[in-house]
């Protein structure tokens, strides 16, 4: 059994991607940004190189904002060793929330009600009720809100099962061995002697509190960045309708692509400490009563929490492919809001100056 181990969890990981791909996770079609500006003329345009020049503004600085957040990390970590890595592994939800509030922070323009007023003969109203999954991936709410509930889930059992290491850290996994032996004049084996093992790190509480509140509020800000989307003034010009919807669905992709993609590089390395630690916790030396000391010990497996080892790492290995599709597809969403002024310039119209 533990030799098909490898081949059942790489045709579980294919399942999956197989799954997610038709079920339009891995597989999704860009809002017409570019194209729907098409359609402003007059003042309609120059509001809507605005907004343009807004999202794709905003949407660097939060990619910055990330990256800052990711090298803080990593000078934080060389600069205080004891902390035993916990600001790396922190590091993908500290850049998600980071990202997250520069979407808050930054509101796209709009116009104002009286001067839409003067500029339109006929003003647009939409009357339909809105939800945060309106606009964006059908998934746009709920893979978000699984990865966080198995995020926040998986480090309260992390937590209580960990023990502390020498420093008082519970980012260690206790366990029962049997390698101790009793012995005799002539170093023969007497008796099997029952003692306890440690492996580490863990995801125990020292790595899941400051992890756990992280992504609670990561993804309560990624909720409310969705909501503000959805409640953002609309464009009252009829021409620009299908444009402002277009604007919302590129808001909500961003943001719930973006969040999703960072909560999956979030739990690699939490799955990858416990894949580790639960697999070197199920070897096992025992000494046979009877053996001399000198021959050496038998070493043993327990198939339980070696299959459990392996299937943490599975996972592991799943949700980092996850993690970079979903973030190609961030970098393919954040360049759609580019080249539109090049496309009408081609087209040979007119440029506000």
């Amino acid at each position: 059994m533990s030799n098909l181990l490898p081949i059942i969890v790489i045709v579980g990981i294919g399942i999956v991607l197989v799954a997610l791909t038709r079920r339009g996770v891995l597989s999704q079609r860009r809002a017409p940004l570019t194209l729907q500006s098409r359609e402003a003329s007059g003042p309609d345009r120059e509001l809507v190189l605005r907004i343009l020049r807004a999202i794709r503004t905003r949407n660097l600085t939060a990619v910055g904002a990330a990256v800052l957040g990711v090298v803080l990390a990593v000078v934080v970590h060389q600069g205080f060793t004891k902390a035993a890595g916990l600001p790396l592994v922190l590091a993908p939800g500290a850049a998600g929330v980071l990202s997250t509030l520069v979407f808050l922070w930054w509101p796209l323009p709009h116009e104002a009600r009286s001067t839409s007023q003067l500029k339109h003969d006929q003003i647009c109203a939409d009357l339909t009720p809105r939800t945060k999954g309106m606009f964006g991936p059908g998934w746009g709410v709920a893979l978000p809100s699984v990865l966080s509930a198995i995020t926040v889930v998986g480090l309260l059992l992390g937590g209580i099962f960990s023990s502390p290491d020498e420093r008082g850290l519970y980012r260690q996994l206790h366990y029962v061995t049997h390698s101790g032996a009793s012995i005799d004049a002539n170093s023969v084996v007497t008796e099997n002697l029952v003692g306890y093992g440690s492996s580490g790190p863990f995801p125990g509480w020292y790595y899941g509190i400051p992890v756990g509140a992280v992504v609670v509020l990561g993804y309560m800000l990624t909720m409310w960045a969705l909501n503000s989307n959805v409640r953002r003034p609309s464009l009252r010009s009829l021409e620009l309708r299908e444009f402002d919807k277009a604007v919302r669905t590129h808001n909500g992709y961003v943001l719930s692509t973006g969040f999703s993609a960072l909560l999956c590089f979030q739990l690699v390395p939490l799955l990858a400490m416990a894949a580790i630690s639960t697999y070197g916790a199920s070897y096992n030396a025992i000494y046979e009563v009877g053996q001399r000391f000198d021959a050496g010990a038998d070493i043993f497996r327990d198939p339980w929490l070696a299959t459990l080892g392996w299937t943490m790492g599975g996972l592991c290995m799943l949700l980092l492919i996850i993690g970079v599709l979903l973030l190609g597809h961030l970098v393919g969403w954040m360049a759609a809001a580019y080249g539109t002024e090049v496309q009408h310039q081609s087209k040979g119209r007119e440029m506000p100056a």
